[in-house]
């Protein structure tokens, strides 16, 4: 729960990115089962730019299909609810970056983070068996948009929050916590309850960097072991979206944090054994592998394309 002062300050945040009133129709239909394909494409076509960039994004290589997608109708029809949903979301997540001013944070710099974990969460999702790969994808993307709303509606206490990082050594929910009494997972989870975004989606920027042992009765930590079953936890996206920040860190994508002690993580480590239990190549054979193929899903999440920043 939010600290009462912060929550005051975010209810009185007047210039909050509200969801486009197209997308917002856009979002509700595609929660609707009784809306037709041609409805859903008529409530697209009502916004140019959203069409044009719903079509390039569809032909992409980040979805792989060999058929020339030319219009909305063949979109819905090709690509499926979840799919729409999930780029019309990820076209809402970069707004909600193109607002911020360069001089408040290398805003590129974390789009190009947030972009690689969306990418990861995909790729590890369809990895781990969870069916819904985009959400898991969306969920990447955004899971760490409570950050830039520090950045930009506390700056003081950010600036206070980075000083205590670096004279304790302590991580950034750590030195949040600290500072505002919430961390950004919290303040993110505001947002997207505000968005009125899917209730798994809630809970992955929520406790994404809340220990999963954390959850666990006392009878089962005392019968807890190292190796962890992905299919047996009971928050899958979760795990997906730690473990997306997790390889962003290792693997050096998380620049605009990469000098401080890293915060935790719901599921990390503890996964990889689930992901290469059955690969017949060493676990650093397998484990490099897995790094080149999150590169390339990344290197085709590009469609998505750079942000444009104010001076």
């Amino acid at each position: 729960m939010l600290d009462p002062k912060i929550q005051k300050k975010l209810d009185t945040i007047v210039e909050l990115p509200t969801i486009p009133t197209v997308m917002s129709h856009v979002l509700a239909a595609l929660d609707n089962p009784k809306l037709s394909a041609n409805q859903l494409a008529s409530l697209i076509e009502r916004d140019q730019t959203l069409t044009a960039k719903v079509l390039k994004v569809a032909n992409s290589p980040f979805y792989g299909f060999a058929r020339k997608i030319s219009t909305i109708d063949l979109a819905v029809v090709i690509l499926g609810i979840n799919v729409l949903k999930e780029i019309v979301l990820s076209l809402l997540i970069q707004k909600f970056f193109s607002r911020l001013s360069k001089s408040m944070f290398d805003v590129k710099s974390f789009w190009n983070y947030s972009l690689f974990c969306g990418a990861a969460a995909k790729l590890l999702a369809r990895k781990l068996g969870y069916k819904l790969a985009g959400e898991a994808f969306v969920a990447g993307l955004m899971h760490d948009l409570g950050i830039l709303i520090i950045i930009e509606n506390f700056r003081k206490q950010f600036g206070e929050i980075r000083k205590l990082q670096k004279a304790k050594n302590v991580s950034i929910t750590d030195a949040e916590m600290q500072v505002l009494g919430a961390t950004h997972a919290d303040i993110g989870l505001w947002l997207a309850e505000k968005w009125n975004l899917p209730p798994k989606l809630c809970l992955a920027i929520k406790n994404h960097h809340t220990n999963y042992k954390d959850f666990l009765t006392s009878k089962d930590k005392k019968n807890i072991t190292e190796d962890v079953d992905f299919h047996e936890i009971d928050q899958p996206l979760t795990a997906i979206v730690s473990l997306s920040e997790w390889f962003a860190q290792i693997m050096e994508y998380k620049q605009w944090d990469k000098n401080y002690t890293p915060p935790p993580y719901y599921l990390s480590e503890e996964l990889f054994e689930d992901l290469s239990e059955e690969d017949f190549l060493d676990p650093d054979s397998a484990f490099e592998l897995l790094k080149k193929e999150i590169i390339e899903e990344f290197q085709k999440a590009a469609i998505f394309g750079d942000i444009s920043i104010r001076a």
